[in-house]
């Protein structure tokens, strides 16, 4: 992008690459304010800040092992002043949209991404099917991208094994080159974080969506003469290919770059969902699953590879859109006097009335139901100790 940039200026001769502190500054200011999207618009301050960031890597990188950062070194001081008020300015003047989260996918999505047949069960005879529903587990349960890497993806990446209690799983064969590929988070320079993410993705017994049985049943039809893991489906229904007879149900190509980034995309459109979701929402999805269930920051890093706590809890401090719902619900009824439109709830067969958020309580009941869980675990332990509680509430008052 800064290179499209310097094509177009005439003011600096020298590359970017090859120039000092002084006039780079001086020329990254020109193109902070001079970077415009190929439509036109502006980029919004998120994605200025990502460039910057890209530019600082680069110019630290290996190749060219520039001992300086230009977001923090004092030459590029007022570089990053014009930056930030340049930013303002476009806010204060409505030019640039806020930040759009990635949504993350409820049950209902999921259930219907089912009923449509979009994703399918474990035994699945349609070539196509089979390989949305086994991108969809590997995304899902290893929390990675949608784009990064899935083409040069390879069936030696992705290694089955048994417990000692005979569970099976399947887990990334992290002993393959290539299996771990520089990422956003993890750009593979000497400075950088080795990318510890080992997810497991385990069998569900018994369960027509097994994660596992799903993709044995992929590999079982793959091209043999092919290596890509995610190889183009034969055209379903044709007189050369009849899935019920032929074992191979894959050609000995793989699915286009653009074919697995646009893959979520296409999913939800045909299942009728709308706004689509994209591929990142399968990875946001991963994060604030486990987060809801409390699983500790450090373990969804040991899955999705973030770098960082804090990333992991940017995904879980947003609230869901049933959360939304709820205090919609409550602000509606401060207005009406009554409860809003009850919140959905899965798998239900008809709506239930929402009680209202404003409704009175029964503080003598609610007090007596909360002593009596409370005396269920009065004492508890520690490794190395134990511990009793004593309550002094009066729950009479």
């Amino acid at each position: 992008m800064l290179s499209e940039w310097f094509l177009q200026q005439n003011e600096f001769v020298t590359s970017t690459e090859n120039m000092e502190k002084v006039d780079l500054a001086k020329c990254l200011e020109k193109f902070y304010l001079g970077a415009r999207q190929k439509d036109g618009n502006y980029y919004k301050a998120s994605s200025l800040r990502s460039i910057r960031a890209g530019l600082d890597r680069f110019l630290q990188s290996p190749e060219l092992k520039k001992p300086y950062s230009i977001t923090s070194d004092p030459e590029f001081l007022q570089a990053n002043k014009a930056l930030d008020a340049f930013v303002k300015t476009l806010r204060k003047d409505g030019n640039i949209a806020g930040v759009v989260h990635k949504d993350t996918l409820t049950r209902e999505v999921v259930e219907k991404l089912f009923e449509t047949g979009q994703l399918g069960p474990a035994d699945s005879k349609y070539s196509t099917q089979l390989q949305n529903t086994v991108w969809f587990y590997i995304s899902l349960y290893f929390g990675k991208r949608g784009r990064e890497n899935q083409r040069n993806m390879t069936k030696q990446m992705i290694v089955f094994r048994t417990t000692p209690n005979g569970r099976q799983y399947y887990e990334i064969n992290r002993g393959v080159a290539g299996t771990l590929p520089s990422t956003k988070n993890h750009q593979g320079g000497i400075r950088d974080e080795e990318d510890e993410s080992n997810g497991k993705m385990f069998e569900c017994p018994g369960s027509a969506r097994c994660p596992v049985q799903t993709v044995k049943n992929y590999l079982l039809h793959l091209n043999p003469e092919a290596d890509f893991f995610y190889q183009k489906p034969r055209a379903f229904g044709t007189a050369k290919f009849n899935p019920e007879v032929d074992p191979i149900w894959y050609c000995n190509s793989p699915v286009g770059e653009k074919s697995l980034a646009g893959m979520m995309k296409k999913m939800t459109s045909n299942a009728g969902i709308s706004p689509h979701l994209t591929n990142h929402c399968i990875r946001a999805t991963t994060v604030t699953v486990l987060g809801k269930e409390n699983i500790e920051a450090r373990r969804i890093r040991a899955v999705t590879g973030h770098r960082s706590d804090s990333s992991i809890d940017s995904y879980n401090s947003r609230p869901s859109l049933k959360q939304f719902h709820e205090m919609s619900n409550i602000i509606s009824s401060f207005v009406t006097g009554n409860g809003g439109i009850p919140v959905e709830k899965p798998n239900a067969s008809s709506p239930q009335a929402a009680p209202s958020p404003l409704r009175e309580v029964n503080h003598q009941q609610f007090n007596m139901q909360h002593f009596q869980q409370f005396q269920q675990q009065p004492q508890g332990s520690f490794v190395g100790c134990m511990f009793n509680i004593t309550n002094n509430y009066n729950f009479a008052n």
